[in-house]
């Protein structure tokens, strides 16, 4: 007697393009997350030129303001990472039971968008605080 489930030839290769599909989406996710960390590390260098061009910005306050946002995004790569493997591992364990029922979205996936949009958000206002409302202030503050 054969104790196995017979085998729906349809499911497994369903099953075979959703294991396929969730390694696609952990390899963009990747792409993604080390796009995110080259960006933290080479935003200090950016910053760093921008303060060589325009010398009369307080160089102090923008080496902190580069060195925070960096790392901020360096951070940000990491933890996106290991959410993203998590995920994966999540699919793909799903995938594998014999029940297996689609799960439209993650709620990890609205809390990724969440911090990318306050991340990037927080960021524009960080720059423009010190590049554009610092500068002025100082202009109206203390005249030469």
């Amino acid at each position: 007697m054969n104790s196995q489930q017979p085998t729906n030839i349809t499911n497994e290769l369903a099953k075979q393009r959703n294991r396929g599909a969730a390694e696609r989406t952990l390899l963009s996710w990747i792409q993604n997350c080390l796009t995110l960390i080259g960006f933290g590390i080479a935003f200090d260098r950016i910053f760093n030129a921008i303060n060589q061009t325009f010398a009369r910005n307080d160089t102090a306050l923008n080496a902190k303001i580069a060195q925070s946002i960096g790392l901020g995004a360096i951070a940000l790569g990491i933890f996106l990472l290991v959410l993203a493997i998590i995920s994966y591992v999540k699919d793909v364990q799903s995938i594998a039971q014999p029940d297996y029922l689609y799960r439209p979205i993650h709620t990890s996936t609205v809390f990724v968008i969440t911090a990318i949009i306050l991340f990037g958000l927080i960021a524009i206002f960080v720059i423009f605080t010190s590049a554009v409302l610092i500068p002025v202030a100082r202009a109206i503050l203390l005249p030469a």
